[in-house]
């Protein structure tokens, strides 16, 4: 340890920027010297995604730092807000990876302009202006559009979309029951070359739009073990939403691999009405990787 404290500090600061946000934090411990380097400029130059000047510079509303390490941090504890507003990016602390947020205003809802099936409302605990209010389709289907540039290449995403249930469809005619117990709905991940020319479209999957994670058991009676094997369920978020993964992709080693991804919800084939559903956004984020 002592030979690598005698290396200039510009030598430290670019092995530590080899490293990960994590280690650097670490390194700083070990000595005055890491301390130091730890802190510099150009380690957490490295650690933030390239194009950041361009991000911050798309933002609402100013985004100011003293530094490119507390410009990091800012990013991960703050997502900001970009172009219209209604796309937000964040980045995950652990590995610099980019993270977005499809607001429902930048999904494409089917019937979403029209007020008698679809409304437009703002709620208190969201982090957009508006919200997308299902009043009653029996045709239900969303996706998220996005250009696979603007996410962290040679990184395994995945996307969810996130709602929540109003009191009406929780409490169905008064029964305590929720309306949507019984209704599978397919998730698909899709690649276009452009905005018409397919490339790749993943298996579909089923998915029970449940307050609870459990499957009932009589959607369980009813289906053959190949698609329960697919199966998703949702999961309630601390902000009080409810999350379901889409489907997971790569996003591959440049921009050549695929232009756009899209991610997709849709049930179509019950001719069943469907109503009391809240679409927050479509969240794309990296993938954790399992520890050993």
């Amino acid at each position: 340890m002592v030979g690598l404290e005698r290396l200039p500090e510009e030598c430290i600061a670019h092995v530590l920027s080899l490293t990960s946000p994590k280690d650097a934090c670490r390194s700083a411990l070990v000595s005055s010297a890491f301390g130091s380097a730890a802190q510099s400029q150009v380690v957490w130059e490295r650690f933030l995604p390239s194009d950041h000047r361009d991000i911050i510079s798309r933002s609402v509303s100013p985004v100011t730092f003293s530094s490119n390490k507390e410009l990091y941090f800012r990013l991960c504890d703050s997502p900001i807000f970009l172009d219209d507003g209604n796309l937000s990016f964040a980045i995950d602390k652990l590995s610099g990876k980019k993270c977005l947020m499809l607001g429902a205003r930048r999904l494409l809802i089917a019937w979403g302009d029209t007020p008698i099936y679809w409304e437009w409302i703002s709620v208190p605990h969201s982090r957009f202006a508006e919200v997308a209010y299902l009043h009653s389709v029996c045709w239900l289907e969303i996706y998220g559009r996005l250009e696979m540039r603007s996410l962290s290449p040679n990184t395994a995403y995945a996307g969810y979309l996130v709602y929540m249930f109003s009191e009406e469809a929780t409490n169905y005619a008064g029964t305590g029951q929720n309306y949507y117990e019984t209704f599978p709905v397919k998730l698909s991940v899709k690649f276009f070359e452009n905005d018409e020319n397919l490339i790749e479209a993943r298996d579909e999957d089923v998915a029970e739009l449940l307050i609870s994670t459990r499957m009932p058991a009589a959607a369980a009676s009813s289906m053959n073990s190949s698609v329960e094997k697919r199966q998703r369920f949702p999961m309630e978020r601390d902000d009080g939403w409810m999350e379901i993964e889409i489907g997971e992709f790569y996003s591959g080693q440049s921009d050549d691999d695929y232009c756009l991804v899209e991610m997709g919800v849709k049930e179509i084939e019950s001719g069943s009405w469907k109503f009391g559903l809240v679409i927050h956004d479509i969240e794309i984020r990296p993938i954790q990787p399992k520890p050993n």
